[in-house]
């Protein structure tokens, strides 16, 4: 029987976060007519995960539900989602759904047949997501508004938070506790979990933008889906647990390279979505602000501080040439 539903997780050096993932889905089969299967992309970690993977797979008696699919070296999010959504292309082409979703997750009950069955009954909607979870239960910050460039450069200089009854609707980065407890329409989700129809996906590339090494590639996704009229939506009715950062915490990557990966990130979105003057100016600005803060801390006294330090090299990431 061809399953209703693919669902594929990401690992980079978390072989016990994604073990523990696996072990909340083990029990959810039942909640997806026909079950689903899992594809395990082992993301050229360059450690022991491949290994550890297969072990407690064969251990759990798991081999009938997953598949371990390992590429010979880091592609990032964006590719080695790709790696999986090729093999789906191969040996389940007739599946209608594809949730892609991350390591550091728990599945809660309920939440997979929650999605299947408002995307059975919402035709248009491309992509959803649920509520996400911290381990204490509080709730993160799962949709945002596109960081249009005029909106971009307004929270470079702080001005929504400075002058919020003038700037507030440019604030791209608060959601309200209200609307995070709301089901709506969003425009873009975060890339932890993204329950996808495969039709629509097909309809706008059938892959994610691989351009995108590290961020964005979930923004840029949403873009493209609102480009083609589909919708995105956004359901707090069913949770997960997201741990978070976990692929990219300082024992996996290096910070200033991680740092490097997200100001790329922040062009490449520009360019792609609104064009090469938009990623132009949003830099311009980031520049600005940066070397304002820069001259303020120094003049300040605060040359020795951490503050300053962060700064400083933000600043000569940004002076330098970045792949955008």
């Amino acid at each position: 029987m061809t399953p209703n539903l693919v669902i594929v997780i990401l690992n980079y050096r978390t072989p016990g976060l994604t073990v523990d993932c696996l072990d909340s889905l083990h029990s959810r089969q039942a909640e997806i007519p026909g079950g689903f299967q899992a594809i395990v992309v082992e993301n050229g970690s360059g450690d022991d995960s491949a290994a550890r993977l297969r072990t407690a797979i064969d251990q759990r008696g798991w081999n009938d539900w997953i598949t371990l699919l390992p590429v010979p070296e880091n592609q990032g999010f964006a590719g080695g989602n790709n790696a999986a959504l090729d093999l789906m292309q191969s040996q389940y082409s007739a599946v209608p759904y594809v949730l892609l979703l991350n390591s550091d997750t728990i599945v809660h009950p309920g939440a997979l047949w929650h999605c299947y069955d408002l995307m059975q009954r919402e035709p248009r909607i491309a992509v959803m997501s649920c509520q996400l979870q911290d381990a204490d239960g509080s709730i993160q910050n799962t949709t945002r508004d596109f960081p249009t460039p005029l909106k971009q450069a307004f929270c470079t200089f702080g001005l929504p938070w400075a002058w919020p009854k003038a700037f507030g609707w440019a604030d791209i980065y608060h959601v309200s506790d209200e609307l995070l407890r709301t089901p709506r329409d969003a425009e873009w989700l975060c890339g932890a979990f993204l329950f996808t129809r495969i039709s629509a996906l097909r309809e706008i590339g059938g892959r994610l933008d691989d351009s995108f090494f590290f961020y964005g590639e979930d923004i840029e996704l949403c873009f493209r889906f609102h480009r083609h009229n589909w919708r995105v939506r956004y359901d707090p009715a069913v949770a997960i647990t997201h741990i978070g950062g976990s692929s990219s915490d300082p024992t996996r990557v290096d910070e200033r390279l991680k740092n490097a990966y997200v100001w790329q990130a922040r062009y490449r979105i520009q360019r792609v979505c609104y064009g090469r003057a938009a990623a132009a100016f949003v830099r311009a600005c980031d520049v600005c602000a940066l070397s304002l803060r820069k001259a303020k801390l120094f003049l300040s006294g605060q040359r020795r501080t951490d503050r300053y330090r962060s700064v400083s090299d933000a600043l000569a990431i940004l002076l330098k040439p970045l792949r955008t």
